[in-house]
């Protein structure tokens, strides 16, 4: 490797891209060095990070050889883009001396339990919830919470067995279904949380929105606002756009306002991704995420707002940046995801993409699907079918670029 500054990347499923990563490295002057996850989607991907830049590969080996080989390196920085591989970063980035998200507030990033009493503790929201580890404790979780509820995974991420129950008996078997892995993945503990009502809005829009934060010490940035599109029975996402959005500008810079109140109180080093809720009563905190936003990236440059990656990557390193304005006045770009109905058990048929590609201000269309593949709503965004991408000049001609979208019949499902 040349003397050019190293940046470590933590690379599992879900991280950004490993060319944009590459690309946005090089345009900061440093080189690329992948810490691939033991797992079988970074273990797939080793050959084209091998491209990109040095591979640090850590299956089967442990952790205290793969710091030792890390140090050799010298890195200048450390990053990761998995929501999966954020407790492995906290760790190599301490032992490397390196800044990140602080040691002992991690679980707190990463749990959702463990978060919520951090919010409580500091006086940033309180909500009620309850972690459920057994069928059992359901009883207990309801009179604690009450009903209607929301039970979700503790660690978990993209709408993964997520789903909101308005009776006790419901709440019990989507427990017992999440805990037993019955008709989907297991989890080894889910919260069962209080259900925040959102204010009414029209469709196609959402009652929730995101914001991307950067964070080095008590400075915390908005770096990029996402508004949503309505989600999916049962909770499932639907995606997002940026740029010009339905939701007030004075809302927003509210929205903004917190979701940087939220990852300071997590001592979040870096990029962080919050989710908040618009309630009729103000906005409100659904969950931190201790990484970049899916899409925001994309969302960003095409809007011409900010580059998120190259933020993220300069704050990884110690650089100065610099951050847009929250409230975007760009076109409204968008990723829209199409999701198969609840019932759905597999994909019978997938028919020409076509009229979907020659829709007004679509300009990407992405399959994710064949015809025989399985779907269920309990994967979460691992469930999508379909992605699709583009501009439109305003948030009226996107409701109408949406309607259309779902118009469309181009798939068949069991």
């Amino acid at each position: 490797m040349s003397d050019s500054p190293v940046l470590l990347a933590v690379y599992d499923v879900g991280s950004l891209a490993p060319l944009r990563l590459s690309q946005v490295a090089r345009a900061n002057g440093c080189e690329m060095a992948f810490v691939a996850a033991d797992s079988e989607h970074a273990q797939q991907m080793l050959p084209v990070l091998g491209r990109l830049g040095r591979v640090v590969n850590t299956a089967g080996r442990t952790e205290t050889s793969v710091v030792d080989e890390l140090r050799g390196l010298n890195p200048a920085g450390i990053i990761t883009f998995s929501e999966f591989r954020i407790a492995d970063t906290v760790r190599l980035a301490a032992a490397l001396g390196l800044p990140y998200h602080s040691p002992a507030l991690r679980e707190a990033v990463t749990n959702k339990d463990r978060q919520r009493e951090r919010f409580a503790e500091v006086g940033l929201d309180t909500v009620r919830f309850c972690t459920v580890t057994a069928a059992d404790q359901v009883d207990g979780a309801i009179a604690r919470v009450g009903l209607p509820a929301i039970v979700k995974p503790v660690v978990g991420a993209s709408s993964r067995n997520t789903t909101t129950v308005a009776t006790a008996d419901e709440c019990r078997a989507v427990v017992a279904a999440a805990l037993g892995g019955i008709g989907g993945p297991a989890e080894t503990a889910v919260v069962v949380e209080e259900l925040l009502v959102g204010m009414p809005v029209e469709a196609p829009w959402g009652d929730y929105m995101a914001v991307d934060c950067v964070a080095r010490g008590d400075d915390v940035r908005p770096v990029f606002v996402s508004s949503k599109f309505a989600l999916a029975e049962p909770f499932r996402e639907r995606g997002a756009y940026g740029g010009q959005s339905v939701v007030p500008d004075d809302l927003v810079r509210e929205v903004a306002d917190l979701a940087c109140r939220a990852v300071g109180a997590l001592g979040v080093h870096g990029v962080a991704d919050v989710e908040i809720k618009l309630t009729p009563d103000g906005p409100r905190v659904i969950e931190v995420n201790g990484r970049l936003g899916a899409w925001v990236d994309d969302l960003g440059v095409r809007a011409g707002s900010s580059v998120p990656a190259d933020i993220a990557v300069k704050a990884a390193l110690g650089r100065p940046y610099t951050t847009p304005d929250p409230v975007g006045r760009g076109p409204a770009v968008f990723h829209y995801l199409i999701v198969p109905p609840v019932g759905a058990t597999r994909v019978k048929a997938v028919r020409d993409l076509t009229e979907l590609r020659r829709l007004p201000f679509v300009e990407r269309v992405v399959p994710l699907v064949e015809p025989g593949a399985p779907v269920d709503w309990r994967i979460g965004a691992a469930g999508n079918v379909a992605a699709l991408s583009g501009a439109a000049p305003d948030p009226a001609a996107l409701a109408e670029t949406v309607a259309a979208i779902e118009a469309v019949d181009w798939i068949d499902y069991e």
